[in-house]
């Protein structure tokens, strides 16, 4: 055991500084591995990290969010990309053939890969400026650590004057039109059709779904484990016509609702706020 109440010894020599710590000057894309994106964002060499899902607007929102750090001049690419919407692959033919006349990735094979939003000052400053490092397929968080560790410090050559390229970025991106939350939901009963009642079925673990007429004589019953499968099997089988949006909403909130309960083991009812036991 240790004497804490002993005198001190002699002090001992400061050790020598260990070698200065670039400051964060990488950006990491998992592509489909959110948790690694989580993970990894606590390196010190790391100063900013996301996954990435889509060709469009997920590529327009990395690469505003790349060239709004002028210290940042090296993405790594890690993760599985998607075969579907290969935006891994649309993301380094950006990097390497640039937009064409139209706004769409030269060489891109992902689904529908325009970037219609990005002034072409910021696609000429993220291709000038930042380079991809490709690990893609990676999912190892040792690895990607590894890496990241290895990647020189080097400095970006000089670019556009950060007052022009801030009013460039504030210039990208979509059109927002802001709306206000809230209306009112048309009752079944006024529409003519019949009401539906969610349940939950714990015994069996599913979600039971059921739809009455106006008169409570007969029902229809859809059960499962998903609110998704069921909100779609509702509108697949016309128990929720077309000119029933607001209601297609409020179902597909309490279905969710009835999912989640049923996946923490929480009780639900229909129309009330989920609680704990």
């Amino acid at each position: 055991m240790v004497n804490r109440t002993a005198a001190p010894a002699e002090a001992a020599p400061d050790p020598e500084p260990d070698a200065a710590v670039p400051a964060p000057d990488l950006a990491v894309c998992t592509l489909g591995d959110r948790r690694l994106a989580s993970r990894i964002a606590g390196h010190p060499r790391v100063a900013a990290a996301g996954p990435l899902a889509t060709a469009n607007v997920g590529i327009e929102e990395l690469v505003r969010a790349v060239v709004a750090r002028d210290g940042v001049h090296r993405l790594v690419v890690a993760g599985p990309d998607s075969m579907l919407f290969r935006p891994g692959q649309s993301l380094f033919a950006l990097a390497a053939h640039g937009l064409d006349a139209h706004g769409r990735i030269v060489g891109a094979l992902g689904h529908e890969p325009y970037l219609r939003t990005l002034r072409p000052a910021v696609v000429a400053e993220f291709r000038r400026r930042v380079s991809l490092v490709d690990v893609r397929g990676c999912t190892d968080e040792t690895r990607l650590r590894a890496v990241l560790d290895a990647q020189p410090a080097t400095e970006a050559p000089a670019g556009q004057e950060p007052v022009a390229l801030a009013a460039e970025l504030a210039g990208s991106g979509p059109r927002v039109v802001r709306l206000a939350a809230g209306g009112r939901r048309r009752l079944l009963s006024t529409s003519g059709t019949g009401y539906f009642v969610v349940t939950l079925d714990t015994a069996r673990r599913r979600i039971v779904l059921r739809y009455y007429g106006a008169d409570f004589t007969q029902c229809r019953e859809l059960t499962g484990h998903s609110a998704e499968a069921l909100l779609l099997g509702a509108i697949g089988h016309e128990l929720l016509g077309p000119g029933e949006l607001s209601h297609a909403g409020y179902l597909g909130a309490e279905l969710t609702k009835a999912e989640t309960a049923l996946r923490l083991g929480l009780p639900y009812v229909q129309d009330r706020p989920l609680t704990a036991r």
